[in-house]
Order: C-alpha cells, then sequence, then structure tokens
C-alpha cells in the first residue's frame, strides 16, 4: 500500500505480515493451489487435508465445495524447489 499519512510529518505503510525483502519467512518457501487427487471422502474435510499439507508445508485453505469429489484443491505455503 502507498503510505499513509498521519500528520505533523508522519505516516505509516502496510504491508503483509511476512513479506517483503528480507523476511526470512518468504526466502525458499512459495504459495500456491496444490491438487490432491483420489483422497477418499470421509478423510475429504479440513482436518486431514491440513494435517497431510501440515507435513511438508502450511495449510491455508481448500475449496470445499468444488463439485468433482475425485479432486481437493487446497492453497498453501510449500517449500521453493531448488
Amino acid at each position: 500500500m502507498p503510505p499513509q499519512d498521519l500528520g505533523q510529518d508522519r505516516f505509516v505503510r502496510f504491508m503483509k505480515y511476512d513479506h517483503g525483502e528480507g523476511f526470512r519467512g518468504v526466502q525458499g518457501f512459495r504459495e500456491g493451489c496444490l491438487m490432491f487427487l483420489g483422497v477418499p471422502l470421509d478423510l475429504r474435510n479440513t482436518e486431514n487435508l491440513r494435517a497431510a499439507v501440515n507435513t511438508f508445508g502450511k495449510f491455508h485453505d481448500w475449496i470445499s465445495d468444488d463439485p468433482y469429489l475425485v479432486r481437493s484443491v487446497v492453497f498453501a505455503s510449500f517449500p521453493e524447489d531448488i
């Protein structure tokens, strides 16, 4: 965001948590979508998908109302491919 003027020669700039140059949490990680195929319907819920993704990355969200039950699309952060 552009700087927000607070008056009296002061301003503040807002940025997303852990984003920007020099932030250690961003270096070596990327955000994106993961598609899991063939997840059994009784295991296709937030808790189980979070447990699966958290073994290698960080779970953010998933598309729970996807009409194709054979796939589960998950939004996550994961280590960047070397």
